[in-house]
C-alpha cells in the first residue's frame, strides 16, 4: 500500500507537470485559462481512476460562466452530499432562527410533595442533547429535576412517559445497509431524541496485559448492557469489534488491545430513542433525588394514547439552539441524524406528522425554485446514507448557486465545512491557497466521494463546484488528491475565463 500511494501522488504530479503545470507566470491570459482546463482534464484523466466515474462541474457565481465540466448531468450517489438539498430546504423553509420544542407536562394531580400521575415529554425532533451544545446530554434533564422540586416535587407516583407522534414510526432511512445499523451513523430517528440516540463508549486500555480493559458509556444507563469480551496483550495492534444485534441493546465489545495503548472511542447505535429518553430522564430524576414509582414507557404501547401537550398541565417548555447552529453541526460534522430529523422536521412544519414522505415534498418544492424539477434526481433520504440517492453534479451545483441569492446565505456559507480550518475539511488542502478559502460539503459512503462548494480564485472571482466519483476501487485519499488538486489550482488560479476554450469542454 505504501509503495501504491507514491505510484498514485507520482502519476499525479506527472500529469500536471506534463499538461504544463510548471512555467506558468510567462504565459499569456488566453493561455493560462487552456493550461488550467488542460490541467484539470490531466488529473481526472489520470490512469489509477479509469475504471471510476467521474461528473465535475465548475462554474463562475460571478459571470455564470461554465469553466469545466465533465459527465455533469449524469446521475451519481451523492453519499453525504445529499445534505445540501436537505440543509438548503430546511433553512430556506424553517429559517435560521426556528427551534424545536420539547413540552414536559404531567397528569394526575400535585399533592403535598408527591405529583400523583405521570410525567409526560412531548418533543417534535430536537436532536441537541448531546455534549457538542450542552456539557452533558443529562443537563436539561437535571434541570427538569430542579423544576419538580421548586414545585415541592420530590416523588411521582406514576410513569414517564415519552410522547414520539410528531414523528411517525419510520425511523430508519429508506435503503439503509442491514450491517451498519449498529453503528452511530445509522442511528433511529425519532421525535424524543437523546445523545444523539447512540452511546459513546470510552475503551481504556489497561498498563499491563494481567489486568482489564476498562469500557465507560458516556450517559450510565440500565437501559443497554455493555458485554465486555476484549482481551489484552503486551504485544500487536489493537482490534476492538463492536456489534448490536437488530431490536436489542446488547452491546458486545470484542478483540485485544495492546497494553498500555491510548483510549479510544466507539458508538453504538440504540434500539427505540423514545425508550432511551425516558428511561435516562427517570434515571437522572432518582439520581437528583426524585423517587419515580412507575417506570419509562414509550407512548406507543399505550392502547389508544392520543394526546398532545396541550392537554396536560406543563411544567417547562424547552427550547432548542436556533437551526442555524444545528445545520453548522449537521453539515460540518456531517451528521445523518440531524439531516434526517430536517427532512421530517420539514414535515412535520407543513402537514403536522414528520414522515419522510412529507417532507420529501417540500424539498422538492424548494430544488424546483432553484430549476431542479421533480423526477430529474431521487431524494430517497435527507442524509445520503441510502445507495438509492442519485443527483447530478449540475443539480448540485443549482442548489449551491440558488443558496447564494438566499437572505440566509451568510448563514449558509459559515455553516460548511472550511478547507484546513474545521469539520470533515479541517486536514484537507492545509498550507495551500485552498485553506480558509474552500467551503464544501464532503461525502463518503462506500465506493463514492464527493466534495460540492465554494472556491475564490487568486484574481478573486467566485466559482462554484460540484465533484462526484462513483465506482472507485482505491482508499478515499487517492480521491481527495484529485479534487484537492484541483480546488488548489483554481485559488491559484489568477487569470481570466476565455470563452475560446468553451468548444473544448466536455
Amino acid at each position: 500500500m505504501w509503495k501504491y500511494r507514491i505510484t498514485s501522488a507520482a502519476l499525479i504530479a506527472a500529469a500536471l507537470f506534463f499538461a504544463g503545470c510548471a512555467g506558468t507566470e510567462n504565459v499569456s491570459q488566453t493561455d493560462s485559462f487552456a493550461l488550467l482546463h488542460n490541467k484539470i482534464d490531466s488529473v481526472f484523466n489520470q490512469q489509477y481512476f479509469a475504471h471510476a466515474h467521474w461528473g465535475a462541474l465548475i462554474k463562475s457565481l460571478s459571470t455564470g460562466k461554465v469553466w469545466y465540466k465533465r459527465n455533469s448531468i449524469k446521475m451519481f450517489m451523492p453519499a453525504s452530499n445529499e445534505k445540501v438539498p436537505t440543509a438548503a430546504s430546511a433553512l430556506t423553509v424553517l429559517s435560521p432562527d426556528f427551534k424545536f420544542e420539547t413540552d414536559l407536562c404531567y397528569n394526575g394531580s400535585i399533592d403535598g410533595d408527591t405529583l400523583k400521575g405521570d410525567l409526560i415529554v412531548f418533543g417534535n425532533g430536537d436532536p441537541t442533547l448531546y455534549d457538542h451544545f450542552q456539557k452533558d446530554p443529562r443537563d436539561l434533564f437535571r434541570s427538569w429535576a430542579e423544576m419538580l422540586k421548586e414545585k415541592g416535587i420530590d416523588s411521582i407516583s406514576g410513569n414517564i412517559i415519552g410522547d414520539d407522534n410528531a414523528f411517525d414510526d419510520e425511523d430508519l432511512g429508506y435503503g439503509w445497509s442491514f450491517d451498519g445499523l449498529d453503528s452511530w451513523y445509522s442511528a433511529e430517528i425519532g421525535a424524543l431524541q437523546f445523545n444523539e440516540d447512540y452511546v459513546d463508549l470510552n475503551i481504556v486500555p489497561p498498563a499491563t496485559a494481567d489486568s482489564a480493559v476498562k469500557i465507560i458509556p458516556n450517559v450510565p444507563s440500565k437501559y443497554f448492557t455493555i458485554i465486555n469480551n476484549v482481551t489484552v496483550s503486551d504485544t500487536g495492534r489493537t482490534r476492538v469489534y463492536v456489534s448490536r444485534p437488530f431490536g436489542a441493546n446488547d452491546i458486545h465489545v470484542e478483540g485485544v488491545v495492546r497494553a498500555g495503548s491510548h483510549a479510544f472511542e466507539r458508538s453504538p447505535s440504540i434500539d427505540n430513542p423514545t425508550l432511551y429518553y425516558v428511561t435516562v430522564l427517570k434515571e437522572t430524576l432518582e439520581g437528583e433525588g426524585i423517587k419515580v414509582g412507575g417506570k419509562p414507557v414509550d407512548c406507543d404501547d399505550i392502547k389508544g394514547w392520543n394526546h398532545k401537550a396541550s392537554d396536560f398541565a406543563e411544567i417547562n417548555k424547552h427550547f432548542s439552539p436556533p437551526l442555524k447552529d444545528i445545520i453548522k453541526e449537521m453539515l460540518k460534522r456531517s451528521q445523518n441524524l440531524y439531516a434526517e430529523t430536517m427532512t421530517r422536521t420539514l414535515g412535520w412544519y407543513t402537514t403536522g406528522l414528520g414522515s419522510f414522505k412529507a417532507g420529501k415534498k417540500v424539498v422538492e418544492a424548494v430544488l424546483k425554485n432553484f430549476g431542479i424539477e421533480p423526477g430529474t434526481y431521487e431524494y430517497r433520504d435527507g442524509s445520503g446514507l441510502s445507495r438509492y440517492d442519485y443527483i447530478s453534479p449540475e443539480e448540485e451545483v443549482k442548489i449551491l448557486e440558488g443558496m447564494t441569492k438566499s437572505p440566509y446565505w451568510n448563514d449558509w456559507y459559515d455553516a460548511l465545512p472550511v478547507a484546513g480550518v474545521d469539520g470533515t475539511l479541517r486536514n484537507r488542502m492545509k498550507g495551500t491557497a485552498a485553506e480558509n478559502n474552500v467551503h464544501a460539503k464532503t461525502g463518503t459512503i462506500a465506493n463514492v466521494r464527493a466534495l460540492s462548494g465554494y472556491v475564490t480564485t487568486g484574481s478573486g472571482e467566485h466559482l462554484v463546484f460540484s465533484f462526484l466519483v462513483n465506482g472507485y476501487l482505491l482508499p478515499s485519499k487517492d480521491t481527495e488528491d484529485i479534487t484537492d488538486t484541483i480546488l488548489e489550482m483554481l485559488a491559484n488560479y489568477k487569470g481570466k475565463y476565455n470563452q475560446n476554450i468553451q468548444a473544448s469542454i466536455k
